[in-house]
């Protein structure tokens, strides 16, 4: 699989959709050594990397209705309706630990993992592939994940981030600078969906007057995802990409709490990559290859 990226997109909760996806790509032993993700699908890339199989679910389906996880009671005590501390601090490092060893022996062996974020200054997605240990990790896929009027900005390296899901939504630009001329992509939107344009901009004018080109890139966001969503369509006409997303539209909610929603949509992920697989070995390895 060499020259071969794999995309994860980004999208709250919606992410047990690719928490499932990849670990039946874990099952079936395909390892991508070029990892991209943001928001979500940056959380969901990281335990992939370090080859945690289940990681992610126990995360988003076993701790998503916890209330330090998701609720109105975030917004006054911690202001931001997810518990960012709780999410980057206490779950890796205490709840569904994270495997910090394997994810850099993975790293050592040659795998890359990118993690997508905007610059709120500029507007402009931010990419990441170093990191100094696992602090500095948690802290790059923590800023990916930062919503908007949900969560605050993360300061690093002289910089303010912010999701990388603005600037960036299908983080694909990254996959094809580094060289890959194939490129797997996992969405959490179903085929035929198109953004529609952002409601409230006046709010975000408001809460963000000082950062221009962040508002900005948000009043466009729509834009940038439905024409991001037509460069992949074409790709994939053209064989040089594998689009891996729901079959229907989801009834689950960047932030759903439902814990039998979000099982049923893991559930959904595994079994439609399973589908899948003989189509994705197609295009990775070549019909000759298949048996």
């Amino acid at each position: 699989m060499e020259k071969t990226g794999l995309i994860l997109e980004g999208g709250g909760m919606r992410g047990a959709y690719t928490a499932g996806v990849l670990d039946y790509l874990m099952d079936a032993d395909l390892h991508f050594p070029y990892v991209v993700g943001a928001s979500a699908g940056a959380c969901n890339g990281s335990s992939y990397v370090a080859k945690q199989k289940g990681r992610n679910y126990k995360v988003i389906v076993g701790y998503g209705n916890h209330p330090e996880y998701i609720s109105y009671r975030n917004i006054f005590r911690k202001k931001g309706l997810f518990g960012m501390d709780f999410i980057f601090d206490t779950l890796p490092n205490q709840l569904v630990p994270f495997d910090y060893n394997r994810f850099f022996s993975s790293v050592n062996e040659g795998q890359t993992f990118v993690i997508g974020t905007t610059d709120v200054h500029t507007g402009e997605p931010v990419y990441f592939d170093s990191f100094q240990d696992g602090a500095s990790l948690l802290k790059l896929i923590r800023a990916s994940s930062s919503l908007p009027l949900i969560a605050p900005m993360i300061e690093y390296e002289n910089r303010q981030l912010m999701d990388g899901g603005i600037a960036d939504p299908v983080p694909i630009q990254p996959s094809i600078d580094a060289g890959n001329n194939k490129h797997v992509i996992v969405l959490t939107r179903n085929e035929g969906y198109k953004k529609q344009k952002m409601k409230f901009s006046w709010l975000f004018n408001k809460k963000y007057k000082d950062y221009p080109m962040l508002t900005k890139a948000l009043i466009e966001r729509h834009e940038k995802y439905n024409q991001s969503t037509e460069l992949i369509e074409q790709m994939e006409r053209q064989g040089e990409a594998y689009i891996i997303r729901p079959k229907h539209q989801l009834e689950v909610s960047r932030i759903e709490r439902n814990q039998s929603k979000l099982h049923a949509l893991y559930e959904q992920g595994y079994n439609e990559a399973q589908e899948h697989m003989e189509g994705l070995k197609a295009f990775l390895y070549g019909t000759a290859q298949l048996a």
